[in-house]
C-alpha cells in the first residue's frame, strides 16, 4: 500500500498532537496542599467551653484527613452505668414488659471505637482501644442480663470501609453508618418472640441526592477559633413501601405499627435509620424520635402519647449514645410515672385546679381536710397545664418534716408537647418514707395571664411495695 506524501504529513501531525495530549495527561498539575484549619489553643482549653451545649465537645482534637474528635466522649473507655442505673433500667424494662412491650436498646459505639484509624499517631497510641472495647461489650452484656434485647454492635468497631460510619466533624452517624447499625438491630429484633406475628410489608430504599453536613464539632471549632471547614457531602436515602397502594389493605385502617422507635437525632429522618430498620425488618416502624430530645425526650413524649397508652407496640427500640447518664433519678422518675399514665388510671388522693399568678403558687396541700400518709415510695404527681406549649416546670415539693425538694423539669423545644408533666416522688433512702405535705409551682415566664394547672397526687400502680394511703389524725 502506497501512502501519499500529503497523507503522511497529516498522520505525522496527528500523531504528534496525540503524543502531546498523552504527555499532558500523564503530567497532571501538581499542587501543594496545606492544612488550613488546625485548631487554635483555645480549642484545647476546657474552660473556654462555657455553654451547656459546648461542654458536650470538651475538648476538640485535630485528626487525620480533616477529622475532629472529642477527647472525652469520643475516646472514653468506660461504658454502662452504676448499679443504681442498672436497677432503674430494669424497673423501666419490667414496667414495659407488664404492658406487653419488649425493650430493645441500641447503644451506639463511640467514634473512637469505630473510627480510631483517623486519629493522629500519638493520639492513636494513647487511646486504650482494647480497654474501651472490653468495657463496651461488658455494658452490652449487663443490659442483656436485665432482660433487655441488645444488638451486639461491637462488630462495627475499628472498621475499615470506604463509606465512613461517622461524619468527619460531627457526632452523628452517616446514612451508611445508620444502615449498618439497622442491619444488626434487625437481626436481634427478629429473634424476639412474637416478631413473626407482626404484619409484614416490603420496603425499598433509594438514594435521593446529597446531604451537606457542616458538623457540630466544626461549628464549635468555628466559635472557638474562627476557622472554617468545607461542607461534607454524603448520599441521602429515603425508604418507602414497595407498593404503597396496598398499605391500608395490609395493615387495616385502625392498625398502628407494632414496632416503635424512640431516641436521639441519630434516629431522625436525615440519616434514615428508621427507614433502614423497615427495610431490613420487612415491617412498619413508627418513628417517634426527634432532634434535640437527648436521652429521654422522645421516650417521654411517646410514653405519654395516646398512641402508646391506648395501643402500645410489641417492640420498642430505644437508641442513645454512651454520653447520657442512665442513672439519672429525675429522668427515671418521669419515665416511670409517664409510662403508668400519671394519675389518669389512678384515683387522685389530692387534686386541685389553680390559676397561676406570677411567682410561687401553692397548688396542693396535704391536711386541708384530713392528713394522709403519702410516702414517696408509693406516690406520684401529675401536672397538666392549660397551655400545651408549656415546656418547663419549676416546682418545690415539701414534706411534713420540713424537708423540701426543688425540681426543674424541662422538655425540648423541638418536642410537640401537651403541657403535661408526671413524676414520682423521691424514693431513695432518706426520702422514700417522708410524708408529702405540699406542692408549689412557679408560674412559667412569658406564659399567658390566664394559665391554669391541674395537679393530682395518686398512688403508683399496684405492685410490690405499693400500699394504700392511710389517714392520720391531725395533731
Amino acid at each position: 500500500m502506497i501512502v501519499s506524501p500529503l497523507k503522511s504529513l497529516a498522520l505525522a501531525v496527528a500523531c504528534a498532537a496525540c503524543g502531546a495530549l498523552q504527555a499532558q495527561e500523564r503530567q497532571a498539575p501538581q499542587y501543594q496542599v496545606e492544612d488550613c484549619c488546625s485548631l487554635c489553643p483555645a480549642a484545647h482549653d476546657a474552660s473556654r467551653y462555657t455553654s451547656n451545649y459546648m461542654k458536650n465537645f470538651i475538648t476538640l482534637m485535630d485528626a487525620e484527613e480533616g477529622w475532629l474528635f472529642r477527647s472525652v466522649e469520643d475516646l472514653r473507655t468506660e461504658f454502662g452505668t452504676s448499679e443504681t442505673g442498672y436497677q432503674r433500667l430494669k424497673e423501666l424494662r419490667d414496667g414495659l414488659k407488664q404492658r406487653g412491650v419488649e425493650l430493645v436498646v441500641v447503644y451506639q459505639p463511640t467514634r473512637g471505637l469505630v473510627n480510631r484509624s483517623k486519629l493522629k499517631p500519638a493520639d492513636y497510641q494513647r487511646f486504650d482501644y482494647d480497654k474501651a472495647l472490653a468495657n463496651y461489650r461488658q455494658a452490652l452484656t449487663r443490659f442483656e442480663q436485665l432482660g433487655i434485647w441488645v444488638p451486639d454492635l461491637s462488630n462495627l468497631t475499628d472498621e475499615d470501609s470506604d463509606q465512613a460510619f461517622y461524619f468527619r466533624r460531627d457526632q452523628h452517624w452517616t446514612p451508611y453508618g445508620a444502615e449498618r447499625t439497622a442491619r444488626l438491630v434487625a437481626e436481634t429484633v427478629k429473634r424476639i418472640p412474637g416478631f413473626e406475628d407482626i404484619p409484614r410489608k416490603e420496603f425499598v430504599t433509594e438514594r435521593v441526592g446529597l446531604m451537606g453536613k457542616t458538623g457540630t464539632m466544626q461549628n464549635v471549632a468555628s466559635q472557638l477559633c474562627g476557622t472554617g471547614y468545607a461542607v461534607q457531602y454524603v448520599d441521602q436515602f429515603v425508604t418507602e413501601p414497595k407498593d404503597a397502594s396496598d398499605g391500608d389493605a395490609l395493615f387495616g385502617e385502625a392498625s398502628s405499627p407494632k414496632i416503635a422507635l424512640v431516641g436521639t437525632s441519630h434516629s431522625g429522618k436525615n440519616y434514615n435509620f428508621g427507614g433502614f430498620l423497615e427495610q431490613h425488618l420487612g415491617a412498619e416502624v413508627l418513628n417517634a424520635a426527634f432532634a434535640g430530645g437527648g436521652l429521654e425526650g422522645a421516650m417521654l413524649e411517646y410514653l405519654g402519647s395516646e398512641a402508646f397508652q391506648k395501643d402500645p407496640p410489641k417492640i420498642l427500640i430505644w437508641e442513645f449514645s454512651p454520653l447520657y447518664d442512665l442513672a439519672s433519678d429525675k429522668i427515671h422518675r418521669q419515665l416511670m410515672a409517664t409510662l403508668n399514665n400519671g394519675c389518669s388510671d389512678q384515683s387522685a388522693l389530692l387534686s386541685a385546679e389553680t390559676h397561676l399568678r406570677p411567682g410561687s403558687n401553692e397548688v396542693l396541700v396535704n391536711g386541708e381536710n384530713r392528713l394522709l400518709t403519702l410516702a414517696g415510695t408509693r406516690h406520684q404527681l401529675d401536672l397538666r397545664f392549660s397551655d400545651p406549649s408549656v415546656k418547663r416546670v419549676d416546682a418545690t415539693v415539701w414534706y411534713l418534716n420540713g424537708r423540701r425538694e426543688q425540681l426543674k423539669l424541662e422538655k425540648p423545644d423541638t418536642a410537640d408537647t401537651d403541657g403535661r408533666f408526671a413524676f414520682e416522688l423521691r424514693d431513695e433512702p432518706g426520702w422514700g418514707e417522708q410524708n408529702f405535705f405540699a406542692l408549689e409551682i412557679q408560674k412559667p415566664e412569658d406564659s399567658a395571664d390566664d394559665l391554669k394547672v391541674e395537679a393530682s397526687l395518686c398512688q403508683r400502680p399496684s405492685g410490690a411495695g405499693q400500699q394504700v394511703a392511710r389517714h392520720e389524725p391531725r395533731s
